[in-house]
């Protein structure tokens, strides 16, 4: 009988241990868990994306990773026209952001500055990147002369035309492609000198800089460019890279006119393996008269 009671009370504790843990622990533990998740989903559907301004401050007051973080950003952020402050106290703050970050060790929170500047194309920041032109740094100065080609105000001109005997082969190589947005005549001397120069991507984008002010002085660079055999010779390009390049030139072969530049073109649309640059180049085509 003593057995039979002990065995009938052995269930009995179990049942009333699994209650205990069961209210004290499990149940807290689900409305715990269900509060949290309510409480995300509120945060995640009344929070409000950053701003230009929230990423400015990051630059302004941040730590050391947040000030790069937030200028790479602000750089994204304001390639949205929609989302481009064009009151002059944002412009003013930015600007002064940009300056002062000079003093930064890390180079790339006034390389995104620079960048994020150049996005908005408002010509109220070119003088502020042509003053910062004069700095050591190359890869600070290439991501200058990439913003003042995006805001394309002339006055850039002869800044950018002094990158040209730059020692570094991308320093001049981003000052080529941003004379080339510009499009003003007076750079046709200094880029035809350019399609000598050592580098070969320099020469290409300054036969594609003159061929965008229909200046047909880089025919025959051109004519390369859409050669497969002629880029094949270039162990260091892959294949996506040489369709860029291929493409580049398509598009401003018709800016020349040139009858050797259209048989070019009439060959790639027939034969090229790449469906993209057949479609191009027949687009090309029937831009000549």
């Amino acid at each position: 009988m003593e057995n039979l009671q002990n065995h009938s009370q052995q269930p009995e504790k179990k049942s009333a241990l699994r209650v205990i843990i069961h209210s004290f622990f499990v149940v807290p533990l689900i409305i715990a868990v269900i509060a949290v998740m309510i409480f995300l989903v509120v945060r995640i559907m009344t929070s409000e994306p950053n701003t230009a301004q929230d990423y400015l401050e990051d630059v302004k007051i941040g730590g050391s990773t947040k000030r790069w973080q937030g200028a790479f950003e602000l750089s994204k952020i304001l390639s949205n026209p929609k989302q481009v402050p064009t009151d002059e106290r944002f412009v003013s703050e930015l600007i002064s952001t940009f300056k002062y970050a000079t003093n930064d060790r890390d180079i790339r929170v006034k390389q995104y500055l620079a960048l994020a500047m150049g996005v908005t194309k408002d010509m109220r920041y070119t003088q502020p990147l042509i003053e910062a032109l004069d700095g050591p740094e190359p890869e600070l100065i290439m991501a200058i002369a990439h913003a003042l080609g995006n805001i394309a105000d002339k006055s850039a001109v002869a800044p950018l035309t002094d990158l040209l005997n730059h020692g570094e082969a991308k320093v001049r190589l981003h000052a080529v492609i941003s004379l080339g947005k510009i499009g003003d005549a007076s750079t046709i001397p200094a880029l035809k000198e350019m399609m000598a120069d050592p580098e070969a991507n320099v020469r290409w984008d300054a036969a594609i800089a003159l061929a965008k002010q229909k200046d047909a002085s880089g025919q025959r660079i051109l004519l390369d460019l859409m050669d497969r055999n002629y880029l094949d010779s270039f162990p260091n390009i892959d294949e996506i890279e040489q369709v860029q390049a291929m493409m580049v030139a398509i598009q401003v072969a018709p800016l020349i006119q040139d009858l050797e530049l259209k048989t070019s073109l009439e060959k790639l649309r027939d034969s090229d393996p790449n469906l993209k640059i057949r479609e191009a180049a027949r687009i090309a085509v029937t831009q000549f008269e």
